[in-house]
C-alpha cells in the first residue's frame, strides 16, 4: 500500500509539474524591464508593505496560502548571483522581519522560501525574489501543499480591497 501511495504522489507531482509550466508567461532578456512586474510602480504601490534602500516586500496577489510574500530586490537583477554581498545580506534581514509580521497577522508557525533562477526552472518573473510561504500547524498535508503551489498561477488573483487590507495590516505589523 506505501509504495503505491508513494508512486502515485511521485506521478501527481510530475503532472502537476507539466501543467504549471503551461501557466508561465514566458519572458523575454533583450526586454527585461519593460516586462518586469517587480519594477511597474503600480504593482509596487499595490501590493507594497516594505521598503528600505536595497529590498521590497510585496504581498503577492494570488498567494499559495495565507501570508505568501515576496522579498524582492530593488535593483532590477534578473538573478541572485547578480546581486551584490550587501543586497544579499538585506534580503536575509527583510526575511526575519516579514515572518514577525506574518506571524503577527496570520498566526504562522513555519515558512518556506523559494527562489528561482531562470526560466528552465520556473521563473516567471525576470528579476530575483523570494517566495515566502508561511504554514501554521495542522496545515494540509504536504501533498496538498504542493497542489496548491502548482494551482496558484491558475487561480484567480486576490481582489483589489483584499490586497489593500492585507497590506495595511502587514504594514502595520512590520513597523
Amino acid at each position: 500500500m506505501r509504495k503505491k501511495l508513494s508512486l502515485l504522489t511521485i506521478v501527481l507531482v510530475c503532472l502537476m509539474g507539466g501543467t504549471y509550466f503551461l501557466f508561465i508567461k514566458p519572458f523575454s532578456h533583450s526586454s527585461l524591464n519593460d516586462s518586469c512586474a517587480f519594477c511597474d510602480p503600480a504593482i509596487l504601490n499595490n501590493q507594497k508593505f516594505y521598503e528600505d534602500d536595497l529590498v521590497l516586500a510585496l504581498y503577492t496577489h494570488k498567494p499559495i496560502l495565507p501570508g505568501h510574500c515576496l522579498i524582492i530586490s530593488k535593483k532590477h537583477a534578473e538573478r541572485f548571483e547578480m546581486l551584490t554581498d550587501d543586497e544579499i545580506a538585506q534580503i536575509g534581514r527583510v526575511i526575519k522581519k516579514v515572518n514577525q509580521a506574518v506571524m503577527k497577522v496570520f498566526g504562522t508557525s513555519s515558512y518556506l522560501l523559494l527562489q528561482k533562477n531562470g526560466l528552465e526552472v520556473g521563473q516567471s518573473v525576470p528579476h530575483v525574489h523570494f517566495h515566502y510561504v508561511p504554514r501554521k500547524a495542522g496545515d494540509d498535508s504536504t501533498i496538498q501543499f504542493i497542489i496548491k503551489m502548482y494551482i496558484a498561477n491558475a487561480k484567480q488573483p486576490m481582489s483589489p480591497e483584499e490586497i489593500r487590507e492585507t497590506v495595511e495590516k502587514l504594514r502595520q505589523a512590520i513597523e
